[in-house]
């Protein structure tokens, strides 16, 4: 006698994976593993809007038959908000991390700094959490622990104590990312998310944010320092390597660059003729192109290492693992800090190489604010105000010092 075939609105085995169909045609839902013994996801199927596919973060066959049969129920009623279901922590930062433009855009070290972000929200709001029921406590919560430290994530790690900074860039990525869930939309018509449900509520900022700015004299001192790790260096491959380091910390002091944008500098970016540097995009930032003249003073040095180093093109500085692919930028940095350490230097609080950039930033004060963001590579001169040109004492004496008064024309004028 021949074995009945399950339909497909019974539960049923494909390649051990379990599926099933609730629903008849023109409003179905359709539920399914895509491995064995994984999670359910649904797909909802509408007449018109196509296919909209979603995890059920279950992989318990009677739960995710019972959060099936609410969304089908939901879809019949026309509940469109019902119907797009909870929206966990997991998948909004997951799918950000992928589909969102403005932060698909963004350079591979900020990636990688959001990706450890998300790591930590999750661990403390727990990767189910339906983002929806998010409030201001929760914000309020998540800001006391992770000042004091001890968040437990799933590999063992546990966070340390932070500054205040730490806390407002994991709730910007946060918000950023529900943010971009009200736009997208879903096969219904409507949003992922309906509304953003922390809308209103003040992400805490560092009262007194650490930006060190570093000086000519620290530059100096740890450029001699890797000069003379050079001279001590036992192999040929050694003594170029700090060659290179002291090549990248140059640059950083001349262009106030970051140490990404000048690591993926190419000798053919160097155009000695018209004496410009063509900033790539895939070091910048904001992935933007840029092309800046070049001080003569630099032009020569560019050309003085170049011959020490016995180049003519390729990368400034390829790394010693594969010459295809720039040095990564925490090796420089490790590097850097080794420098240093054998000039006696004491470690700024807060920057390592980024205080060169407010250091480049607050020279150029009394120039076009203009012209300096674009030299310097920021887009928004609110940021160079804001973040980076700092008071210094010579400024702010040469202020106290102005001679001019007003006088009485002036004054009845206004």
């Amino acid at each position: 006698m021949a074995t009945r075939q399950p339909r497909r609105n019974e539960w049923h085995q494909v390649n051990g994976k379990w599926a099933r169909s609730l629903g008849t045609r023109g409003i179905r839902v359709r539920l399914f593993q895509l491995r064995k013994s994984g999670t359910f996801y649904w797909d909802v199927w509408r007449p018109g809007a196509g296919k909209d596919r979603k995890s059920l973060n279950t992989g318990d066959r009677a739960e995710a038959e019972r959060l099936g049969k609410e969304l089908l129920a939901a879809l019949l009623r026309g509940d469109s908000t019902q119907a797009i279901g909870p929206v966990t922590l997991h998948e909004l930062l997951e799918r950000y991390q992928v589909e969102a433009p403005m932060f698909v855009d963004n350079a591979d070290e900020t990636k990688s700094d959001a990706k450890r972000r998300a790591y930590v929200l999750q661990a403390y709001f727990g990767a189910r959490c339906d983002v929806r029921t998010l409030t201001e406590n929760d914000v309020r919560a998540y800001t006391t622990k992770r000042l004091a430290g001890g968040i437990k994530c799933d590999d063992g790690f546990v966070t340390k104590i932070v500054r205040m900074r730490s806390v407002e860039c994991d709730l910007k990525l946060l918000f950023s990312a529900l943010r971009w869930a009200t736009t997208v939309r879903i096969g219904n018509g409507g949003r992922w998310l309906d509304r953003h449900p922390l809308d209103g509520v003040k992400i805490p900022r560092e009262r007194n944010p650490l930006r060190p700015m570093a000086s000519i004299e620290r530059f100096q001192k740890t450029r001699d320092a890797i000069q003379q790790l050079a001279s001590e260096a036992a192999t040929e491959d050694l003594r170029l390597r700090w060659m290179r380091v002291e090549l990248a910390l140059v640059l950083v002091e001349a262009t106030g660059r970051r140490r990404g944008a000048v690591l993926h500098l190419a000798w053919d970016d160097i155009d000695f003729e018209y004496q410009t540097i063509r900033w790539r995009a895939e070091g910048d930032k904001q992935r933007r192109e840029w092309v800046v003249p070049m001080p003569v003073t630099l032009a020569d040095e560019l050309r003085a290492f170049r011959r020490k180093l016995g180049v003519v093109g390729g990368g400034l500085f390829p790394s010693e693992r594969d010459v295809s692919q720039p040095t990564h930028p925490d090796v420089l940095s490790a590097w850097i800090e080794q420098a240093e350490r054998k000039a006696k230097l004491p470690k700024l609080r807060g920057g390592l190489l980024h205080p060169y950039r407010r250091k480049w930033a607050t020279e150029r004060k009394h120039l076009s604010v203009k012209d300096v963001a674009a030299a310097g590579g920021w887009q928004d001169v609110t940021t160079l105000l804001t973040f980076y040109q700092q008071p210094d004492l010579d400024t702010m004496l040469a202020v106290m010092s102005e001679p001019r008064k007003v006088t009485e024309s002036v004054a009845v004028r206004r």
